[in-house]
């Protein structure tokens, strides 16, 4: 969902560690992944949302794309991912993140989505008919030129708890450099500017 350096987006609640789900044996041997890899390769599984997704919304893709800058949410949402308690700042295995990847992201300006009003998987269903719960982290928008898109078509905002973060980090990167005696007034501008 564009905002890190690699491409990738970073989602608020989306990312889903390794383990986070155990697909069970369905009793099939129903496709490659199967028989390549067991029941934990099957590529079978359906998704079920639990919000139909309207299209992106044109005209805010359009503005995005000609650099509108986003929208910020007003506030952390209730299981923001930079709040104390949250599984990423508490580093949960099943959740992709912890306080050092929060931390890195901040510092380096990659932006960070809040899943508010997103499309999130609910549960998988197999063709054979069975289903199971999916992560609660299982977050999966559309995404246009890196920005991920609200169920209601409209485009995410940035998530409070990592814009309030990066303020913090940009003021204390000038404070910092301001009292270096050893740069000059062009270099202190060249390091705030980055």
């Amino acid at each position: 969902m564009g905002g890190g350096m690699s491409g990738e987006y970073q989602l608020c609640g989306a990312g889903i560690g390794a383990g986070a789900i155990e697909l069970p044996d369905t009793g099939q041997t129903c496709c490659w992944g199967v028989v390549n890899d067991g029941p934990a390769g099957c590529t079978c599984w359906d998704p079920v949302h639990d919000l139909d997704q309207q299209p992106p919304d044109p005209q805010a893709v359009a503005l995005l794309a000609a650099g509108l800058p986003p929208a910020t949410r007003d506030g952390m949402c209730g299981d923001c991912a930079y709040r104390p308690d949250s599984p990423e700042k508490n580093s949960d295995p099943t959740y992709r993140g912890d306080p050092e990847f929060l931390e890195r992201i901040a510092h380096d300006g990659d932006r960070f989505w809040c899943h508010d009003g997103m499309r999130r998987t609910v549960r998988l269903r197999h063709p054979s008919g069975m289903e199971i719960d999916a992560h609660p982290g299982a977050y999966d928008p559309p995404i246009v030129d890196g920005v991920p898109y609200r169920a209601d078509g409209q485009p995410a905002r940035l998530c409070a708890g990592w814009a309030a973060r990066r303020r913090a980090v940009l003021t204390r990167i000038a404070r910092e450099t301001a009292d270096d005696p050893g740069l000059t007034a062009e270099q202190k501008k060249e390091v705030v500017a980055s």
